[in-house]
Formats: structure tokens, C-alpha cells, sequence
């Protein structure tokens, strides 16, 4: 709901963190609050979502000597309002993040694992001056760090922090960029700046920084129970949970299974759906595209409002420079556009918050793929092509195309691996997709885009209930009667019976037949010797990448895109 930043330090100043507040001016635009605690200094912009005449940060115990600033939602908050209120504590708001200083009050850095929600939280002790950091395990929210000599900064972004930071390109991150079309975390595009871990909490005190993990502690799960009724129990939970908001709550629909569960749990207080739908219906490169008829479907069929919009290659053109101002840093993931698009007319018709069904695929079992690898064989695992199915531009690919401003020998930038096992399990492919896919891509694409437009992305199944439950089946449940056999029948008599049995299909712009078509150009001129790519010496020359991706059947588009968004943000920052 939000976006903060700190510094610490002799040096820290207002203005340079009003600056940087002013960089994150998207991600909330309702409200700014600032303190000033001498040595450290702390503010939050303020999406209003939950109590929106309450929630003035940042929130404090009756002691006035725990602070707290806070981006995200608690779901259980009013659980543990309860709980704290039984100590004799009172409260003055019903905004989500009063009880957070209670809470750490109360069981300290233990108190993040009793959180379900997503969210970065800054925790200050004005007496010890130390600092705590602490993120969701899932990555939903975004949290960064600086130190220095000087002192310490942190940002829920990249950008503000290079204010404070004299910068350098990551080599290995990029690197990996090309393979995957985002940095995987730890790795930052700047050498110097850091990422606070998934479930981390970072503290900082007289200088030192110690990182520790923790888990979100969750009720035991009946596994006596039937599976299919425990599947239904669980969902619909977290779907009601994520319905928390004062203000106005769409949906994502694309008239696949995930979106329209959620669809089905949160109709009663949903104001609005939206799809996107291709007006170049068909990627001769790659698949069909558009999905518009089945959003339509299930739409009608729950009695929604329902917004469909029709796009083609020049509306994402048109949003192309707007995306590269969002993304942060490098990320290369074209259907990001469409979400940013969806949450830029949800904004403009008044709704705040978007539910998503992101999560449902790694954590249900629903790639087309998974019931395949029980047939897998290890030695097709290498290092030139790690065994994985999310990936783009291989090693030998990239030692091809890649320039100078790569260390050689290539193999000392030490590529992200995949599954690095002796021996790998079917269940070990799908618990990875889980960890790298999901949360490097699916939870940065949400956050990114849909903050970058003023509106909160909540994605519905990766609950900590939901990714406990999933955890513990083994594969052989797991795709005992198919992909997502148990959502289809937990859900089955809740949605259209085409819509429970049609099969898998991603939200995929034809990016391979734009890439060779109508933005042939732009990769064109970003290629060219005078822009960054090329004159950094990051891609060898237009003719050499071109030499080496125009041998692809299926692939040019998304590498292209990555390059091209690559070299459009290396512009932008005067790389």
C-alpha cells in the first residue's frame, strides 16, 4: 500500500530524503509522512486502503520507543489486535500496521513469522538506535539497502537509493538477465546495493549489519481430512483474507482456472473484472493469444462488471516508455505491460486494489510439463543448459553475443544455476519454479506494475496456509489426476465445466512475431554502435546477436525484448 525509506548517518539530511521519497511518488500518492529521529531519519508515501482517514506513520508503542514504517497488508491483523488487546493494550485506529510495534514489543524479531500478508517493515528502537528491516517470505514486497562508511540507507526500491550511492553495473547480474529476463535475487543491477532476503529480517546497530531468516508459523493442517475439501477450505480463506480494503476491489480475469476461483470466492465485493484481449490473436511464432471469450464467459456467468481491453502492438508500444520508467531495473517479462495497462484503467475507474491468481500454477502443480517429468533423465541436466523450463539465452548463446564488458573467461561470471543435483526428483523441478520462478518474476511483475500506477496487487494463492498445504504433498498427489486436479475439484461445481476443464494458457503477448514485425526497429536502434549496449561493449554488434538468435525456431521475441527493454533502461540511466 505503500513505499518507505530511511537513512542513517552524520550525513543524513530531510531533503535528500524528501528526494528520495519524491522517487516513489507512484506507489503512493494519497499521503506523505516523514520523522526525524536525529541520526536516523525515516518516511513512507501512502496508498490509503485500509482506514484511510487512520494509518498516520509511522506507528509507535504507548512508550513512544518502538517505531514503526510499513508497506503491504497484514490479513490477520485482527487476530492479532485480539491477542494483544487480552496484555491490556488499546488501539486507535483499525489500520492493519498499529499492532506491528505492539507485536515486536511483545515477541521481537519472532513477530514476522506470526504475520500472514505481504509486506517491508521498518522497525527503529530509539533507545538502541538499531534498525530492523523485515520482508515477506514470498518477496511480494520489495526492500533494499545501502551501507557505506558514511551509514546506512534503505528504499522499497533501487532507484531512490543511487541519490546516496555512487553505483556500478553488476556484471553477473546481467548476465543472468539474459537467460532469465530478470536478476535473480540476491543479485541487484548495482554492485553496491542489496536486497533484503525473502523472509529476512536485517539488523542494523553501531555500524553492523546481522541478517537472519524466519518462517511464517501457520496452524496445523488436518491432512485426515479429504484433500479436495481441504483445497476448497484453504483457497477460499485466503482469497476472504485478501479481501481486506476500505476502498474499492477489482480482479484480474483471464478466463483461466486461477483468476476465475478467485473470481468466484470475491464476486460478492469485486466492483469490476478486467482482461486483455490481443487484437493479433494468433503468434505464427508461438501460440494463441487471446483469451477474451472465456473472461467474458465466466464474467457473465458470476454476474460481473466486466472491462475488456482490446489491445495490439502499438497499444503496448504506447505504454513501452512508461514500463521502462516502472520496472527498476532490468526486467524483460513483455506480459508485464498488460498489467500495467489493467491497473492504469482500474485506477482511472476508481479501484485501488487487483486480485490476482498468481501463484496457482507452481503451487497447484499446473504446468503442462510437470506431469511429464517423472520421465526425466539427470543427464540431459548440464551446465550449458540447466535443467529448468523458465529460462531463454543459453550459456553459448551469451558467450556468443556478449561483448568485453563481460569478464572472460565467461565461465567465472558463474551462471544462476538451475537445479544443481546429482540426482533430481520431479517434486525438486517444481519446489524450484516455486522459489526462483515464481517469486523473482510472477511477484516482482505484480508489485512493480501495479504500484507504478497507484493501485495494490494482491495475489491470492501464496498464502502461507496455501504454500504450507501444497508443500507437503508429494508429487504423486500433487498431479495424481492431472495439473490442478484438485482446485478443478474443489471448484467444480462453482464455475462453467469448459472453463474447469480447458487447458493451460499463460498470458502470452505475440512477442515473437512483434519482435521480428512492427518492433523489428526498436531492436534495431537500441542495437546500433552509438547506444549503450553496444558501446559498453555489453552485446558484441547488432550482426552478432542477430547471427546468434535468428537460428531460433521458437525464443527470438522474448530474448529480443529483453535486449530491447535492457538497452532502453541503460539509456535512460546514462550507462
Amino acid at each position: 500500500m505503500c513505499a518507505i525509506v530511511g537513512i542513517y548517518g552524520e550525513n543524513s539530511n530531510l531533503s535528500t530524503l524528501d528526494s528520495m521519497l519524491e522517487a516513489l511518488k507512484n506507489r503512493g500518492l494519497d499521503c506523505r509522512y516523514k520523522k526525524d529521529f536525529g541520526i536516523f531519519k525515516a518516511g513512507m508515501n501512502r496508498l490509503s486502503i485500509n482506514d484511510i482517514e487512520g494509518g498516520i506513520q509511522p506507528f509507535s508503542n504507548k512508550n513512544s520507543d518502538i517505531f514503526v514504517f510499513f508497506n503491504g497488508e497484514i490479513y490477520n491483523h485482527k487476530a492479532l489486535r485480539e491477542d494483544l488487546q487480552k496484555d491490556g493494550i488499546g488501539f486507535s485506529t483499525t489500520c492493519d500496521g498499529e499492532v506491528l510495534p505492539y507485536l515486536y514489543e511483545k515477541y521481537g524479531s519472532d513477530c514476522f513469522s506470526r504475520l500472514d500478508g505481504m509486506f517491508a517493515i521498518c522497525v527503529y528502537e530509539a533507545k538502541s538506535k538499531k534498525i530492523i528491516l523485515a520482508r515477506d517470505s514470498m518477496g511480494e514486497k520489495p526492500l533494499y539497502y545501502y551501507k557505506d562508511s558514511a551509514g546506512f540507507a534503505f528504499s522499497s526500491l533501487i532507484a531512490p537509493l543511487k541519490k546516496i550511492a555512487n553505483v556500478s553495473l553488476n556484471k553477473k547480474a546481467i548476465w543472468d538477465y539474459f537467460t532469465f529476463g530478470f536478476i535473480p535475487e540476491s543479485k541487484c543491477i548495482y554492485n553496491e546495493i542489496c536486497v533484503v532476503p525473502r523472509g529476512g529480517v536485517l539488523e542494523f546497530c553501531n555500524g553492523e549489519i546481522e541478517i537472519k531468516h524466519f518462517s511464517p508459523k501457520v496452524s496445523k493442517i488436518d491432512f485426515s481430512k479429504d484433500l479436495v475439501t481441504l483445497t476448497r477450505e484453504i483457497v477460499s480463506k485466503s482469497v476472504e483474507d485478501r479481501l481486506l480494503s476500505d476502498c474499492k476491489v477489482g480482479a484480474f480475469l483471464s478466463g483461466g482456472l486461477d483468476s476465475s476461483i478467485v473470481c468466484v470466492l470475491a464476486r460478492d465485493k469485486l466492483e469490476q473484472s478486467f482482461n486483455i484481449s490481443f487484437l493479433d490473436d494468433f503468434d505464427p511464432y508461438c501460440s494463441f493469444a487471446n483469451e477474451g471469450e472465456y473472461a467474458k464467459e465466466v464474467a457473465k456467468f458470476l454476474g460481473l462488471n466486466h472491462t475488456e481491453v482490446k489491445v495490439g502492438s502499438s497499444e503496448f508500444l504506447n505504454v513501452l516508455d512508461d514500463f521502462i520508467d516502472s520496472i527498476d531495473q532490468p526486467f524483460g517479462v513483455v506480459s508485464g505491460i498488460g498489467v500495467k495497462i489493467i491497473a492504469r484503467i482500474a485506477k482511472e475507474q476508481g479501484i485501488k486494489v487487483l486480485l490476482s491468481g498468481d501463484g496457482a500454477d507452481e503451487l497447484f502443480g499446473g504446468y503442462a510439463w510437470y506431469p511429464k517429468l517423472c520421465f526425466n533423465n539427470p543427464k540431459f541436466i548440464t551446465k550449458e543448459k540447466p535443467k529448468g523450463w523458465h529460462y531463454y539465452a543459453f550459456e553459448s548463446e551469451k558467450r556468443a553475443f556478449c561483448g568485453e564488458f563481460f569478464d572472460k573467461p565467461y565461465s567465472s561470471l558463474g551462471h544462476f544455476p538451475y537445479l544443481d543435483f546429482k540426482e533430481i526428483a520431479p517434486l525438486d523441478c517444481i519446489n524450484f519454479d516455486r522459489e526462483f520462478y515464481l517469486k523473482n518474476e510472477m511477484m516482482m511483475k505484480l508489485d512493480r506494475m501495479t504500484m507504478s500506477e497507484g493501485v495494490e496487487g494482491r495475489a491470492c494463492f501464496v498464502s502461507p496456509s496455501i504454500v504450507k498445504f501444497c508443500k507437503d504433498l508429494s508429487y504423486e498427489i500433487l498431479l495424481k489426476n492431472g495439473t490442478k486436479w484438485l482446485l478443478k475439484e474443489a471448484f467444480r461445481d462453482s464455475l462453467p465445466l469448459n472453463i474447469i476443464e480447458r487447458e493451460k494458457h499463460g498470458f502470452n503477448p505475440p512477442i515473437d512475431y512483434w519482435m521480428q514485425t512492427s518492433w523489428k526497429g526498436l531492436l534495431d536502434e537500441v542495437l546500433s554502435p552509438q547506444n549503450s549496449l553496444v558501446l559498453n561493449g555489453i552485446i558484441k554488434s547488432r550482426e552478432d546477436f542477430y547471427s546468434v538468435i535468428e537460428r531460433r525456431q521458437v525464443g527470438f521475441g522474448n530474448i529480443g525484448f529483453f535486449v530491447l527493454t535492457l538497452g532502453m533502461w541503460l539509456d535512460r540511466e546514462r550507462i
